[in-house]
């Protein structure tokens, strides 16, 4: 079931001229989609509450690191099937059933979302006050047709607090005005620090992002995803992306999700470079350097046109 929703968001968002990667396996996300200026790292599981609190970290971090929106499709959560409709949230990644999902993306989004304690609306604080002083009705008054407190519709006012759908529709319904305004599944979260743990990892791979760093790349190390590391480095004439596998040496396996790291380099409009602490040869289709090649690199710049020129070979 899971691989099937996975193929109908695929297809979904092509429709919708999204540039769509191929689905991931073992990954933290499971699509990385782009267009224009949105790009999206969506996670499909038929139950979101599944979805532990080390994962959701995981995807919030790589989907900043690829300046991207972390977005759960789902089918249940732990209780009961998801709503048509209605936005949930997971560790702070919001999560929709397909079906509401196609909804925002044919222009209609979504306007309730679900938290402890039922379904509620954001609204239009604004729109709100002007209602309330434009026609002369007391606080008070409003309280009690909504069947809330005085301070809970000064809240409303505010931004501070949110109506359930219950008391947003009582509240319209009697201002006659239009106050809840629509969720942006788009809207990229709020930054989360993150850490790069290297106590874990291999001496090989130590090494090898130890003289990237030295060529002037920020790194940020990633779990759970077809590649080791992500090295980014601003450029004057651009902000250059490294998708960046570190091996031992090459095979099958490695070979395999090197190509794939390669195709997502592309949708990300970046590179993808496979580090091996030996290299025996030289590799069709692939930028593959060894550490010894990355220590006569003299800065960022040299690595990336040392993998332009590889590339350039391979069209050639």
């Amino acid at each position: 079931m899971r691989e099937m929703l996975i193929s109908e968001c695929i297809e979904l968002l092509r429709a919708h001229r999204f540039i769509v990667s191929k689905p991931l396996s073992r990954s933290c996300f499971d699509i990385i989609a782009s267009k224009d200026s949105i790009r999206l790292i969506l996670k499909v599981l038929k139950n979101i509450d599944s979805l532990s609190k080390e994962q959701s970290k995981e995807l919030k971090k790589i989907s900043r690191i690829l300046r991207g929106t972390p977005l759960i499709i789902g089918i249940r959560t732990r209780n009961a099937p998801m709503e048509h409709g209605v936005v949930y949230d997971r560790y702070n990644i919001k999560a929709v059933t397909f079906e509401t999902f196609k909804d925002y993306l044919e222009g209609s989004p979504p306007v309730v979302y679900a938290k402890r304690g039922g379904f509620f609306v954001n609204i239009d604080g604004h729109v709100l006050r002007e209602a309330i002083e434009t026609m002369g009705i007391s606080v008070g008054k409003l309280a009690e047709v909504a069947g809330v407190s005085r301070k809970a519709i000064y809240k409303y006012e505010t931004q501070m607090a949110n109506p359930s759908v219950e008391v947003a529709m009582k509240i319209e319904e009697f201002l006659d005005v239009p106050l809840v305004k629509g969720i942006d599944l788009f809207e990229p979260i709020e930054d989360e620090d993150f850490e790069n743990k290297l106590e874990k990892l291999e001496d090989y791979k130590k090494e090898a992002l130890h003289f990237l760093n030295k060529l002037g790349f920020d790194l940020f190390i990633v779990n759970k995803a077809p590649f080791d590391a992500v090295a980014e480095k601003d450029l004057k004439e651009s902000q250059n992306i490294l998708l960046t596998n570190i091996e031992q040496q090459n095979n099958e396996e490695v070979r395999r999700k090197a190509l794939l790291v390669k195709e997502l380099s592309k949708l990300l409009e970046g590179y993808s470079l496979l580090i091996l602490e030996k290299k025996e040869k030289e590799y069709k289709n692939l930028p593959v350097v060894s550490i010894e090649e990355l220590k006569k690199m003299d800065d960022a710049l040299d690595l990336i046109e040392h993998i332009k020129s590889i590339l350039k070979k391979n069209i050639a």
